[in-house]
């Protein structure tokens, strides 16, 4: 049996807009109407009510001016002449437009009337007691004509005592009409009001859809949480920041990887508060991009990439991704031991072709005992090289680090000198061999690139030295070229650099973070070649 279920009438009479345009002019529309109403109905309690102050400021005004004519109180004490007084005070109600009139003695009986048979009778409404008393006042009671504005004033006599008292009215029915006119404007002016509220809606409807470029909520509902999904679910972290340097958003395997307990993705942090020694040029230069740059923190080595926000041309953040070093991939490994060795045969390549050019041309020459020295010369020349390193540097790895640099130095005719003094063991420390590599190949680049520099003043000249205590290892790297100034700081900072090119500006700072990952130090003195020495010691 197939279930089915049943749906309100009125859910199907009536659906719920989906497009956000729409829900806006409805929420927009709807708010306006129903403020029009409120502030309707507010102004015409505002306009009744002053209406009616209005019309009981003049009643009291005109009981006022009747109270204190000479023939009203003559008539009061007289009861004579009552006709004239009538007539008199009927001339004056059509003057004033007031409903009536009514002049009452101290009893309350009326002696002035606009109906002749009421004369004599009591006055209605139970509200004149407090004028016998010599209060002046406005009131809102029912009598005989019906329910109206009242204002009642004593009469006094020359002695000052009180003998009547006026009061003149406007009836409640005659004030409606002008309420009712002011109604009409109201409404009108309400009317325009919506419609240019139902405008408005529909120009922020536009503008809010061009401005999420025409998604709709539940589009952009499913695509944030896709967002949050594939963020949270990749093995790098990331963290995306303001120019500021405050974070727009920290991923969970960021907050893994920096050792921060995983409430800090709903915190409102500062990039100083993850990365407080790297905070600071991180922040600098926020169009350079930084892609592979490895740092040292949260206790361990990280590799870290930078990449500029653009909006519209405009800097609109920065970033970053990092990633334990150790978790690099296997195959990315073997990538660039692979680029390394073919860089090496391509430098090998460049200088053998020369000599075998040489070579054959001193053949064809007939020099051949020219050339068979000449095969001689080199053969032994890179060969004690090699025999020199795996001689005095018995770790493999350094010594090779040390013919490549070799090779990549003949290349660029620099002279690379390897200290006869140098003696180095075996390192068996993965973690120590990875950080000794990364510090001496950055120092020797370095050093090549300033020899090169300085190469119009003085052969471009590079030594290196190995050395160790049963407690520490020992590298210099001395270099012919113009030294490192004075301000010894700045140099260790990612952003210096004498070199243009992204690439450049990051070398001596990954040698200050691996040696402070690994408890070393760094000395910085002048060479007998006229260049700079920097001297590292790295505890074992």
């Amino acid at each position: 049996m197939k279930y089915t279920k049943k749906q309100n009438p009125l859910q199907s009479m009536v659906k719920t807009p989906k497009r956000l345009e729409t829900r806006l002019i409805i929420w927009v529309t709807g708010l306006c109407v129903l403020q029009a109403i409120l502030f309707g109905g507010l102004v015409y309690q505002i306009t009744a009510q002053s209406l009616h102050n209005h019309i009981g400021d003049k009643a009291l005004a005109v009981a006022t001016s009747i109270a204190s004519s000479k023939d009203v109180a003559l008539a009061l004490q007289e009861s004579s002449n009552l006709v004239a007084i009538n007539q008199k005070i009927e001339n004056l109600r059509q003057l004033t437009d007031a409903d009536f009139i009514v002049i009452g003695d101290k009893n309350a009986h009326r002696i002035a009337h606009p109906d002749r048979n009421k004369l004599g009778q009591p006055m209605v409404g139970g509200d004149s007691q407090a004028a016998l008393r010599g209060e002046r006042y406005i009131s809102l009671a029912q009598g005989s004509l019906g329910e109206s504005i009242r204002g009642k004033v004593p009469v006094y006599d020359e002695q000052q005592n009180i003998i009547g008292l006026v009061s003149v009215g406007f009836l409640v029915q005659s004030v409606e009409p002008l309420i009712q006119a002011r109604i009409v404007e109201i409404v009108a002016w309400g009317l325009l009001l919506v419609v240019l509220s139902i405008l408005a809606a529909v120009f922020i409807g536009q503008r809010v859809r061009n401005a999420i470029f025409g998604l709709q909520p539940d589009e952009i509902a499913r695509l944030f949480s896709e967002q949050d999904a594939i963020l949270n679910t990749m093995r790098s972290g990331v963290i995306a920041l303001d120019p500021d340097g405050r974070v727009r958003k920290l991923t969970q395997r960021a907050c893994e990887i920096l050792d921060k307990p995983t409430a800090y993705t709903e915190q409102d942090l500062l990039l100083s508060d993850l990365l407080p020694e790297h905070a600071d040029f991180l922040l600098r230069n926020q169009r350079r991009k930084m892609v592979g740059f490895e740092l040292f923190a949260a206790d361990k080595r990280l590799v870290l990439s930078r990449f500029s926000l653009q909006v519209q041309g405009q800097n609109n953040g920065i970033l970053l991704t990092l990633r334990p070093a150790d978790e690099l991939e296997y195959m990315s490994q073997q990538l660039t031991k692979v680029q390394a060795f073919a860089e090496l045969l391509r430098v090998q390549t460049h200088d053998y072709s020369n000599k075998l050019n040489l070579i054959g041309a001193l053949i064809q020459m007939g020099e051949t005992d020219k050339a068979i020295e000449l095969i001689g010369q080199e053969s032994q020349g890179s060969q004690a090289q090699i025999h020199h390193l795996l001689e005095r540097i018995q770790d493999p790895v350094l010594a090779g680090l040390l013919v490549g640099k070799y090779h990549k130095a003949r290349e660029l005719n620099v002279i690379l000198e390897l200290n006869p003094d140098s003696l180095l063991s075996e390192i068996t420390h993965k973690d120590m061999i990875e950080r000794v590599v990364s510090i001496l190949g950055n120092l020797i680049d370095n050093a090549i690139d300033a020899a090169i520099r300085a190469a119009e003043l003085r052969k471009p000249h590079v030594r290196v030295t190995v050395d160790e205590t049963s407690k520490t290892l020992l590298f210099d790297v001395e270099d012919s070229g113009m030294g490192l100034g004075s301000d010894h700081e700045v140099i260790f900072t990612p952003q210096y650099s004498s070199k243009s090119g992204a690439e450049h500006g990051v070398g001596l700072y990954l040698v200050k973070t691996n040696l402070d990952s690994c408890g070393g130090s760094l000395e910085i003195g002048e060479s007998d070649l006229k260049g700079a020495r920097l001297s590292v010691y790295i505890p074992k």
